[in-house]
């Protein structure tokens, strides 16, 4: 008497995966592999459009300061985007414009000449200034810096805050 197997026994033997099993091939030859292959092209182009996303996303304003790892700045409610303008910078009881050091004495004189500078080149921002200062700094530095920018006539002075 045959002993009939069942449905499932009888596909599972046609399987075009069971035929190329490198185990038991059932196909009477050589066992080969079949493997389905990934196409790397539409991830790398998925992965390229990301990145290009997210470059252009983070650099909205196009400008960037320089912030030192143990400066602090004060928080706000009311903030503007940041425009390119003349920087002072108030560090461990230093003044700082444009990156180079200032003495105290000569900061009056060094953002006349730069105000001059400006004003030659045709900017549209010679008026404005941005101090950038730790939150915990003393008033009187700051205080300094105001002063002198008024003498040098920057009439828009700006601080350099976090947005809440």
């Amino acid at each position: 008497m045959l002993v009939r197997e069942s449905v499932i026994s009888e596909t599972a033997k046609e399987s075009p995966l069971l035929m190329a099993s490198t185990l038991k091939p059932q196909s009477g030859g050589v066992g080969r592999v079949m493997m389905a292959g990934v196409m790397l092209t539409s991830l790398v182009d998925a992965f390229s459009i990301l990145v290009i996303y997210l470059l252009v996303s983070s650099s909205n304003s196009g400008e960037m300061l320089y912030i030192s790892k143990d400066m602090v700045l004060p928080d706000a409610r009311q903030t503007t985007v940041l425009e390119r303008t003349t920087i002072v910078k108030v560090e461990d009881d230093k003044y700082f414009i444009e990156e180079k050091e200032v003495p105290a004495k000569s900061l009056v004189t060094t953002l006349l000449d730069i105000r001059e500078t400006l004003e030659k080149s045709g900017d549209k921002t010679k008026e404005s200034l941005t101090i950038q200062a730790d939150k915990r700094s003393k008033y009187s530095l700051l205080n300094a810096v105001i002063l002198a920018s008024s003498h040098a006539g920057f009439s828009d002075i700006k601080f350099a805050v976090l947005a809440n």
